[in-house]
């Protein structure tokens, strides 16, 4: 690398810029997203970390803000735009102003910071490699948009949400999964420094569909993404005036790679080529390994509700004795079971109540918004603590507290199900029948790729 390159004495905006880019970029990979290290994973669970960022956020967003509303966690994985993520945000942008200011006058002297800035891009590089690996395997594994259930096939499109329209359209082509986890794999080439700017590159265009698609389809992650670009970008700003050059001139163009730091032993040096190694090693074995296990039990899911899987038009609904009419409100007309997107009641129009099935014990749980529900989980986690215990015990919980209601249902032949239980103090008893029709049935999952279209199958 060059004097020309990267000169010994940075300007003063460059330092103050890459003093807030490093507490910035840090603090969100500690405290943003865990899920992809499991060694903070078991920090924040297991840790005091869950502990001091929920009274910090919640300190902030009730103390100084007045936010007087629950605030909601997140659970590992989740890039949820809620409040808490976006309070979150908001304390470590003002960590980064505060730190780098403070960070600038007691290092007024430092000439430039070569070997930070080495180390940074070297961990954003490795986070962002893993990161988008992690997704990669919700595509191969087809984990994050699910093959098209009943519910999907039999909602109107007029009454979908934008993301439940673009998880359909995702969902339909494991061939378009593969694509897309082939281009986010491409962010593997960041492991490595000699490839580092085209793994950025192609890591950016992966991010840009992701952005456009979370933005407009009003997707609940669209500042996650947004950051993991911004990450991306930092990484190829050492060369954007090569790239522009590159494409632009007609002059012959270098892209040197970041220069490591030289360890005068030479045990040093292998150390450090066996720590990479097993640093990737590790990562990558634990991620496959850790969503193969997550698709063995999604398959085992399914294939305890296969024989309950479909939809149930419910013929009678009787509450506290008395049978309601097709027209009446409160009256279940369809009950959709199994399916590995979205288990649901529809009543009029386009009306729901989500439904959680326990195949094992012949049980469906009953909760109204997803909303609300959320709020309630935080209350019963604030009151007993975030821990396995209360998650295991959550379905109990909200039960006996009358937030969700517990359903046992007997299947009496191939087509007729009986559902008894009850809602507050109101007992219901309701029998439904099986819709016959098959997932493979519906126009949309009988057509296929044709090579030959004599005219638009556009029906």
């Amino acid at each position: 690398m060059t004097k020309k390159e990267i000169p010994k004495k940075w300007k003063a905006y460059q330092k103050i810029c890459f003093r807030f880019a490093f507490i910035c970029f840090l603090l969100f990979i500690l405290l943003m997203d865990w899920s992809v290290n499991p060694i903070l994973s078991q920090l924040y669970y297991y840790g005091p970390l869950s502990t001091l960022l929920d009274n910090l956020v919640t300190w902030v967003g009730q103390e100084l803000l007045g936010i007087s509303d629950i605030i909601i966690s997140p659970y590992d994985g989740e890039h949820n735009d809620r409040t808490y993520v976006y309070l979150l945000y908001t304390i470590i942008t003002v960590i980064a102003v505060i730190g780098s200011f403070v960070w600038s006058l007691v290092d007024k002297k430092r000439q430039n910071y070569q070997q930070a800035y080495y180390w940074l891009t070297a961990i954003i590089r490795y986070y962002l490699a893993f990161t988008m690996f992690l997704f990669a395997l919700e595509k191969f594994f087809k984990t994050q948009f699910p093959d098209l259930g009943y519910y999907t096939l039999t909602e109107r499109v007029g009454d979908m949400s934008p993301m439940h329209l673009a998880w359909a359209f995702f969902g339909y082509s494991y061939t378009y999964n593969i694509f897309m986890g082939l281009a986010e794999s491409a962010a593997l080439l960041l492991l490595f420094r000699r490839t580092t700017t085209l793994g950025a590159l192609l890591t950016m265009a992966t991010l840009s569909n992701v952005i456009v698609v979370n933005y407009n389809y009003d997707v609940h992650a669209k500042m996650y993404p947004t950051a993991l670009f911004l990450m991306a970008f930092f990484l190829i700003l050492r060369d954007v005036n090569r790239i522009v050059e590159f494409f632009i001139s007609e002059k012959p163009v270098s892209l040197p790679a970041i220069k490591a730091p030289k360890f005068k032993q030479r045990w040093m040096s292998k150390a450090k080529i066996i720590l990479k190694s097993a640093v990737i090693g590790y990562f990558m074995i634990y991620l496959i390994y850790d969503y193969t296990n997550y698709n063995k039990s999604i398959n085992e899911d399914t294939s305890m509700k296969a024989k309950y899987l479909g939809i149930y038009d419910v013929n009678s609904f009787i509450i506290n004795n008395d049978t309601l009419s097709m027209s009446d409100p409160a009256r279940w007309n369809q009950i959709i079971i199994g399916d590995q997107l979205l288990e649901a009641i529809r009543f009029q129009e386009d009306s729901l109540a989500y439904i959680k099935s326990l195949a094992e014990k012949n049980e469906i749980i009953v909760y109204g918004d997803p909303t609300e529900l959320a709020v309630k989980m935080q209350e019963i986690y604030n009151e007993k603590g975030l821990s396995d215990a209360t998650w295991m015990q959550m379905d109990s919980i909200l039960v006996n507290r009358q937030i969700a209601s517990r359903f046992r249902f007997e299947i009496i032949n191939d087509s007729i199900v009986h559902f008894e239980g009850s809602i507050k103090n109101d007992s219901i008893y309701l029998v439904a029948k099986r819709n016959g029709k098959a997932i493979n049935s519906f126009r949309l999952m009988k057509r296929r790729f044709h090579w030959i279209n004599e005219t638009s199958y556009f029906y």
